[in-house]
């Protein structure tokens, strides 16, 4: 029986796993958290250990998103709708947010 290349390809199964961005991140703090060598524990995951630091140092240079700190301001404002109030947020690099009530 004659078998082509792609059908043969076709049979095989594929072991390939697609990880999105977050399981790259969670599997790069198991093994941080294991105290396996990152070959060790890429062997014992079945994962390629040159996907795997290509992948951490792909994380390791995106921007950390801070904490957001948020101000109640409800004290602030008067439920008094004849009160008037301005709010002026600066937010940087010449931006500034004004809120009134007028």
């Amino acid at each position: 029986m004659f078998v082509s290349h792609f059908e043969e390809q076709d049979m095989k199964p594929n072991n390939r796993i697609h990880r999105s961005e977050s399981d790259w991140q969670e599997l790069i703090q198991q093994q941080a958290a294991s105290k396996l060598s990152v070959r060790a524990f890429c062997k014992q995951r079945h994962i390629g250990d040159q996907s795997f630091y290509l992948w951490r140092k792909r994380l390791a240079s995106l921007p950390i998103e801070s904490p957001i700190n948020l101000v109640d301001i409800t004290q602030l404002v008067s439920a008094d709708l004849s009160q008037r109030w301005h709010i002026e947020l600066d937010l940087g690099g010449g931006i500034k947010l004004n809120l009134s009530q007028l």
